[in-house]
């Protein structure tokens, strides 16, 4: 979901399935797999089978397993045998969620529409996204959704 936009939910996938509006499903081959907001109570709906859910107390303290690992790069560097076992390195995240954002702003260019004087509406937002240093180059109106003003003295000087 983003700016209000949400998916339908599929009709097999019942209030059984997601009680609630927040969260993930995957309809995977054996079933159907949900969990709530921020991955907790995950659940496995197997077709004629009592829901399965997945313990996760087992799991520990996951922001701090993963807070402490992040810091120990930062001591020890890049390339660092600390540095290769984290699941989340600045290397993979950090393209991975410039993908996503370009996703997000792809959705919301979706919305974009020019009226024109006949009262016809044109939603000229659709189509492919290209960008570079935190700027559209080829749709100038999706700008507006890459940053936003900054109060004086707070504003991102590398812009």
């Amino acid at each position: 979901m983003d700016g209000g936009l949400q998916p339908a939910i599929p009709e097999k996938l019942t209030a059984t399935f997601m009680p609630n509006t927040n969260g993930v499903y995957m309809m995977v081959s054996i079933g159907v797999i949900t969990c709530d907001t921020y991955v907790s109570h995950p659940t496995l709906f197997k077709k004629g089978q009592e829901p399965l859910l997945f313990d996760t107390s087992v799991q520990g303290n996951l922001d701090l397993n993963q807070n402490q690992a992040w810091t120990e790069v930062c001591k020890t560097g890049h390339g660092s045998l600390e540095h290769k076992v984290l699941t989340s390195s600045f290397d993979y995240v950090g393209p991975f969620t410039e993908t996503v954002l370009m996703g997000n702003l792809a959705i919301r260019n979706h919305q974009l529409i020019r009226e024109h004087a006949s009262g016809r509406k044109e939603y000229f937002g659709r189509e492919k996204l290209y960008g570079i240093n935190m700027k559209i180059t080829n749709l100038e109106e999706a700008n507006q959704f890459v940053t936003k003003p900054y109060r004086k003295g707070w504003e991102l000087s590398n812009l």
